[in-house]
């Protein structure tokens, strides 16, 4: 049975119980489950992504939230099978409460109504984010929190090269042919092969006119360097392995799982120039049909707390709040050398271009698998 908590009293406890509850779990050890909490018996169901986000949505969202409410927290690690089971789940009973998505899944998935619109009076800590982060029709319409996750970081292996590379067009120099590895997927390496050639140009900065505006130079590009691709890499861990054993010298890569990498092996280096820097959007919502809707809001300001974002970033992940990135910056050196921590490289923080991705998706893919992936 749910326990009523009125408004005034939810958003106090929001801003302020979290808060302190989120302190006391990481500073003071968890101790035993909150069972008199104001959301005793209830249990929110959360997908999160495998590997790196599980690991610290277990060790520090789980602990703070459950001594803070009462309530019990299911994590339920996947991928892109999460938007599957959404559609595959009876109408109004979906099986997660609280869902973390990206652009290329979740834009299709609110459109088809998969998603709830949320109360953003519930989640007042989604006003520590910088306003360029929440500038998308995701938010606008209410249907998720948007914020920057993994940035696109040139890695390499520091004894394979001469010399460090110093931005995109030095993956396709003469020293690195036919020993780069670039993911998979086109929503990143397409725009990673628009950087290279935008820099090649002599245009850096100029990778999102570049795609939006001359598609097909930069497919016809992609096709004919195609053969400097070592390794199509399909997850982190295949990269970094590349990297650290010699099979790749270089190459695209997600940030967050590179992050400890190169705090683990010295032997690997890592760059991420200004212009052109580009961030997986990812964002918090809520199922349609969830039956703890007020919990979820309640874990969504949690996590756009000070306190939370801290604890992510120190476990490898960006911030969209300023006076979080620039302590962090201040902790950690590699933290600082791939994130924005500064209001000049915040004013220019950009994502992918998922909204032409979207509008062109099913011919880009096609092109991409068939041309570029495979020699079509």
């Amino acid at each position: 049975m749910k326990h009523p908590v009125d408004r005034r009293k939810f958003l106090g406890f929001a801003t302020g119980g979290l808060a302190a509850s989120l302190t006391a779990s990481l500073h003071l050890g968890c101790g035993k489950k909150n069972t008199n909490g104001p959301f005793a018996g209830r249990k929110l169901r959360v997908f999160v992504y495998a590997g790196g986000h599980e690991k610290t949505m277990r060790e520090v969202f789980v602990p703070a939230f459950e001594q803070a409410t009462g309530a019990s927290v299911s994590l339920y690690p996947g991928w892109w099978d999460g938007i599957a089971k959404l559609k595959a789940s009876p109408e109004k009973s979906p099986p997660f409460d609280l869902f973390i998505t990206d652009a290329t899944q979740g834009y299709p998935a609110a459109r088809e109504g998969l998603f709830a619109q949320l109360n953003p009076a519930n989640i007042p800590n989604h006003k520590n984010l910088i306003p360029g982060s929440l500038d998308n029709w995701i938010f606008r319409d209410r249907y998720g929190i948007t914020y920057p996750d993994s940035v696109m970081t040139l890695g390499y292996g520091k004894k394979h090269l001469a010399r460090p590379p110093g931005g995109w067009a030095d993956l396709f120099g003469p020293e690195l042919s036919g020993k780069i590895g670039l993911y998979n997927s086109f929503y990143m390496s397409l725009y990673t092969i628009a950087c290279i050639k935008a820099d090649q140009d002599g245009r850096p900065g100029t990778a999102q006119d570049l795609i939006r505006k001359d598609t097909d130079g930069v497919l016809r590009f992609a096709r004919e360097n195609r053969s400097r691709v070592k390794l199509w890499w399909t997850n982190s861990t295949d990269m970094i392995l590349a990297l650290a054993n010699g099979e790749c010298a270089a190459g695209n890569m997600h940030s967050p799982e590179y992050v400890a990498a190169l705090r683990e092996k010295p032997d690997l280096g890592a760059v991420v120039p200004d212009r052109d820097r580009a961030f997986v959007q990812v964002f918090w919502t809520i199922p349609a049909g969830s039956p703890n809707k007020d919990l979820a809001e309640l874990a969504m300001n949690l996590i756009f707390g000070n306190e939370m974002q801290l604890e992510f970033g120190r476990r490898g992940s960006a911030t969209a709040i300023p006076s979080v990135a620039e302590k962090l910056a201040k902790e950690d050196p590699f933290w600082k050398q791939l994130y924005p921590n500064t209001s000049e490289q915040f004013q220019s923080l950009q994502y992918y271009p998922y909204d032409f991705y979207a509008q062109n998706w099913d011919s880009l893919a096609d092109t991409w698998d068939r041309t570029i992936l495979r020699k079509g």
